[in-house]
């Protein structure tokens, strides 16, 4: 069974504390792996239209476009409908995590409250199957587990 590799992250996040967890603990999952960070949704479009990642985390409450917004352009375009993308947010209201789906997010992941969570989730998501397309819907995760989603 091929398993897609997730080399090159992007970290769509505009708090310095959690984009500066987000990497260490990364570092601790696999230091090979490559990590970009922009820090709002413009930026994150910009980045999107010169190189493609093999997965992107990203946060609701960002300056400038919000995530909901991003993940709509995302979707809209050829390049970038394919592109595994984890809605990483403080939210764990299920309004957000409904609209996330909606605008077809693969995964909707509650910030942890901390690194031993953040390991943990990282090291399950990095490690899922992301061609069963949308089949991550029926959960998001908080708490460091999957947690049944129904809207």
């Amino acid at each position: 069974m091929h398993v897609q590799h997730m080399n090159h992250i992007v970290l769509a996040e505009d708090d310095k504390d959690h984009s500066i967890l987000f990497q260490v603990m990364l570092k601790q999952v696999d230091p090979t792996k490559t990590l970009s960070v922009v820090h709002n949704g413009e930026e994150l479009l910009e980045f999107l239209s010169k190189q493609i990642p093999d997965i992107v985390f990203l946060d609701l409450n960002m300056p400038c476009k919000n995530g909901l917004d991003c993940l709509k352009e995302i979707r809209q375009q050829e390049s970038l409908k394919d592109l595994p993308v984890v809605v990483y947010s403080n939210s764990a209201n299920m309004n957000d995590i409904h609209k996330s789906y909606v605008h077809r997010a693969d995964l909707y992941m509650v910030k942890p409250f901390d690194s031993y969570h953040l390991k943990h989730a990282l090291q399950s998501i990095l490690s899922m199957d992301w061609r069963e397309k949308y089949s991550n819907q029926r959960y998001y995760f908080i708490n460091n587990r999957f947690v049944p989603f129904t809207a």
